[in-house]
């Protein structure tokens, strides 16, 4: 039988599965179907008695269910025990990260990294691994509060992005068993991209190791340039889950989310929050009650009543992009997977990149305008479906996407590239470290220690430097998105004519409307402080969006860091040629944030210890907490983690203490009740 013939059959019989038909062994084997098998079936053909005994060898161990792989997936599993140097290339649904999972359990390599692109997935795959007893051997972890060495009996387990590796002292971890890279085809975006960059230089250290083994995961593809560090590609396009195609006219199409979104798990996937805002505005006419759950309340309370994500909520629909607290991307999606009650997510990439929640039915926004990114919606379109769950997803669209998602793509590694590999590797080169702090002027220590705290490469510390340069007409924070953009150039994403109103709505506590002191004390006063500056009538949700992205993208990952590096040269580099009112409005800059960051909490002359504590709560989005904590409370928090901890750690902590604690309880009850339940 052909392979497009024998691929078609197999879909029939996964449409037939997922009616709730029942097949019989001997066709369900037939075409690699094993993990459908009913094995409570007794009377059977010696046949398929022989497929029974063959699928029983195939059983995973790691989960108390009885789950099989498939022979495909079950070859998978064999290459990674045979080869050191893997790239498992299959589809989203394959069942990568369950491989990785049995392969871990059966092989117990003592010390574990598992890269993830995300925090949100990091959370996800860390608590999979944390509630499952079969992995309570490891030390999970991707912060350490002290360098110290290794006991032989620690069984060490890194769960995280390519930043928090890159910031730990990778002593800690000794000799690697195992390195794990997921969605790796982020291995060919370039290294001018600052976490593109971040990555490469992981991925460097991984081989520069000589990890025992690495293993590399993707989406099917053809890979180019891997060969030089001779990894073995495992392809596959087997899938024991299917996709079913439907093309709406956009008149029926948000009808027809929500008559699905009654009874089966459906997400719409948009470009934006701003595409979500719009969901919002189709279906508000639709919504016939409000819910108004604790969470509403706490949303209303600590945002705002007019934001999207809030409206969505009362309305029974969830919301998931990376603009939000993680405590309510958390609860979103734990909400999702876990109750019965809400059906619907409305999500942006954060959800085929940062999670692996599962959906039957997946819409693709009418103004989705990014078909460009063929992988970024084979990954979405992979959350369709699921095995052992929906044995066949449906896309829905208004446009025909099926040819564009079912085509080969490549995957090019970026450092393959001599030019991009030169850029790394020229920033570990004292020479050239040398040379460049003769012609900048700057000390080669200092140098090196922004190089190594900041994990950044010499061509953009030059750049950061040339911006630190130029004159500005006058001081005050509104320069920095200015400063910031010059600076990060295409890793700057915000708008400026915006920004420079956004930094000061932000920051400042209070303005002067004529001679009348308005204050800046919640999103309430920044919206009104934002329509009075632009003079724009633009709707509430979209200026909180506006503010989200600024808070939770420009400010954490461009502006404070230009402003740290600028502050840390004025400090060991007194003589250094700053442009015009530029260090004035670092300085301004750093003492807003602080102050609206953390109160009077005294951040910089907290132990490293603690400062570890405050950036797992301040990460999660407990910055409203922040003001409060004192050095009794972070010791409390402290005596019950481990050297090497996670932010999952911190908030088990509060949760033990919000019953435990003998001064604090009311605190961290408080804590538990908007940030944790």
């Amino acid at each position: 039988m052909s392979g497009d013939k024998y691929n078609k059959q197999r879909k029939r019989m996964l449409e037939r599965l997922d009616k709730g038909q029942e097949l019989p062994i001997i066709e369900l084997g037939m075409y690699d179907l094993t993990p459908y098998f009913r094995t409570d079936v007794f009377d059977v053909s010696l046949s398929e008695a022989i497929m029974l005994n063959k699928n029983a060898e195939r059983r995973v161990g790691h989960v108390e269910e009885e789950i099989f792989f498939s022979p495909p997936q079950y070859d998978a599993l064999k290459c990674l025990f045979q080869m050191d140097k893997v790239i498992l290339s299959a589809p989203t649904s394959f069942g990568k990260t369950m491989l990785i999972k049995e392969y871990i359990y059966t092989a117990k390599p003592n010390t574990i990294v598992y890269i993830v692109p995300t925090n949100a997935l990091a959370y996800e795959l860390e608590r999979s691994f944390k509630e499952n007893e079969h992995f309570s051997e490891y030390v999970i972890f991707d912060k350490c509060s002290a360098i110290e060495s290794i006991h032989d009996e620690e069984k060490l387990f890194f769960i995280g992005t390519q930043e928090k590796f890159l910031e730990l002292d990778r002593s800690i971890l000794g000799e690697i068993d195992l390195f794990v890279i997921d969605e790796a085809y982020k291995l060919q975006d370039s290294i001018r991209s600052q976490r593109a960059y971040k990555l490469s230089e992981t991925f460097l250290d991984s081989m520069t190791r000589n990890s025992n083994k690495v293993f590399l995961l993707t989406p099917k593809a053809t890979l180019v340039g891997f060969d030089k560090y001779e990894f073995f590609i495992y392809k596959s396009d087997f899938n024991a889950v299917e996709k079913n195609y439907i093309v709406l006219e956009e008149i029926n199409f948000y009808d027809t989310l929500l008559n699905k979104g009654q009874e089966e798990k459906t997400i719409l996937f948009c470009n934006s929050p701003k595409q979500i805002n719009a969901g919002y505005e189709k279906i508000k006419d639709t919504i016939q009650s409000e819910n108004v759950t604790e969470f509403v309340r706490l949303l209303e309370t600590e945002i705002h009543p007019d934001w999207s994500v809030v409206k969505l909520l009362k309305a029974g629909i969830l919301t998931h992009h990376g603009q939000m607290p993680k405590y309510v991307q958390n609860r979103m999606i734990n909400l999702f997977n876990e109750s019965e009650e809400y059906k619907v997510l409305f999500g942006t990439n954060s959800i085929s990149e940062g999670i692996n929640t599962v959906t039957k039915n997946l819409f693709i926004h009418p103004e989705y305008t990014n078909m460009r990114d063929i992988l970024l919606l084979k990954n979405t379109v992979g959350r369709a479906g699921r095995l052992g769950k929906y044995p066949i997803g449906y896309v829905y669209s208004i446009v025909q996407v099926e040819d564009l998602i079912e085509n080969e793509i490549t995957i090019s590694l970026a450092i393959a590239d001599e030019e991009e590999l030169a850029e790394i590797e020229d920033s570990k080169n004292t020479d050239k470290i040398l040379q460049f702090c003769e012609e900048q002027g700057i000390e080669c220590e200092l140098c090196q220690e922004l190089l190594k705290t900041y994990k950044i490469s010499l061509i953009k510390l030059k750049e950061i430097l040339a911006a630190l340069k130029k004159d500005r007409k006058y001081p005050g924070i509104s320069n920095l998105p200015f400063i910031a953009n010059e600076a990060y150039k295409n890793d700057y994403n915000g708008t400026l004519g915006i920004d420079k109103f956004l930094i000061t709505g932000y920051l400042q506590n209070f303005y002067m409307d004529g001679t009348q002191k308005e204050f800046l004390n919640n999103f309430g006063d920044r919206i009104a402080y934002l329509k009075k500056k632009t003079n724009v009538e633009t709707d509430n949700t979209e200026i909180i969006n506006h503010y989200m992205q600024f808070i939770y993208s420009t400010l954490e990952y461009c502006i404070m860091p230009l402003v740290n590096i600028g502050i840390e040269i004025k400090t060991k580099c007194p003589n250094w040629k700053f442009g015009a009112n530029v260090i004035e409005s670092l300085e301004e800059c750093k003492s807003k944030y602080y102050t609206k960051t953390y109160g009077g909490l005294n951040v910089d002359e907290l132990s490293d210890s603690h400062k570890l504590i405050v950036g797992a709560m301040k990460d999660y989005g407990m910055v409203g907490a922040l003001k409060n904590l004192n050095g009794e409370i972070l010791d409390e928090i402290q005596s019950r983690l481990n050297v090497r901890y996670s932010t999952t750690d911190v908030l088990r902590a509060i949760n033990y203490l919000a019953q435990n604690s003998q001064k604090y309880r009311d605190f961290y009850v408080d804590l538990k009740k908007k940030y944790m339940i």
